[in-house]
């Protein structure tokens, strides 16, 4: 009885109709938060079967709640191609990692052989991500605060939590306001600087900015050791000077020539791997 309450709710809350009219009437929120109180974990800690391991995330509110119970619905594709290609170990590069949806599996999924490094530059974002890490008692795990780019120095991040971008053209889509400055690197040069290995496979969505991280990662992209690339292209998010074909260009250019597309949305999915690669 209780998973069929539980159902029908999460079905009501997930009526777009519903939601419209809630938004209409200014209590979207209230009802959310009584979702949460209803169907939120009662130790505020989500649990997910992923990949073939067991994650686990604090959820200490209702948006957090909503956000990480359905974060791998229609994502699994990309989880699909790290699973196969980081099952061995291997190092793996989580670029965006928000609160770790895929940097805590694949932590898992690398084992002791392997290491994953997350680069995380929201403040809010890292700090519920270095809880996570805590939660599931990952050793193997390196995280920066830093936004990567294509140039070193600082800039503004924009959003509360949640989603959060450095491109302005985003954050007007969203309806952010900047909440910090932060440091960004050319992924390149904090590789180096740090003494990271080369990634075997990663992951990059950063709302807009996947063009300036791929290129600031061209010399690690390039690399034979690196031989998967999931990437979430974002068209209505890019600057104004960078178009989509701009960004597949870049991509076939670091010798990705196995190239699969998925469209989510307004976006789209790109899945890269390199043709002398284990697929």
């Amino acid at each position: 009885m209780v998973r069929v309450i539980n159902g029908a709710i999460r079905g009501l809350t997930n009526n777009k109709r519903l939601v419209g009219i809630a938004r209409a009437f200014h209590i979207a929120g209230v009802l959310k938060r009584c979702e949460y109180q209803i169907r939120g974990p009662s130790d505020g800690v989500v649990r997910h079967a992923i990949a073939g391991v067991e994650v686990e995330f604090a959820a200490p509110d209702a948006t957090e709640f909503r956000t990480l119970e359905c974060c791998y619905g229609d994502e699994l594709d990309f989880v699909e191609a790290l699973e196969r290609k980081l099952r061995l170990g291997g190092v793996y590069y989580d670029v965006g990692s928000n609160v770790g949806q895929f940097l805590i599996p694949m932590a898992k999924i690398v084992g002791e052989r392997g290491q994953v490094i997350g680069f995380e530059p929201h403040p809010v974002n890292h700090q519920r991500l270095m809880r996570n890490v805590a939660l599931n008692r990952l050793m193997n795990v390196r995280v920066f605060q830093v936004a990567l780019g294509d140039g070193n120095g600082d800039i503004q991040i924009y959003g509360a939590s949640g989603i959060a971008t450095v491109v302005p053209r985003a954050a007007a889509w969203h309806g952010s306001s900047p909440v910090a400055s932060i440091q960004t690197m050319r992924g390149d040069d904090l590789r180096r600087g740090a003494g990271l290995p080369i990634p075997r496979a990663l992951k990059v969505d950063v709302e807009g900015a996947e063009f300036a991280v791929l290129s600031g990662l061209k010399e690690s992209l390039s690399s034979s050791s690196c031989e998967l690339l999931c990437c979430e292209v974002h068209p209505p998010f890019l600057p104004a000077e960078i178009s989509t074909e701009m960004v597949f260009s870049l991509v076939r250019s670091l010798g990705f020539n196995r190239i699969e597309t998925r469209p989510r949305g307004s976006e789209i999915h790109i899945t890269a791997r390199k043709s002398f690669g284990q697929s």
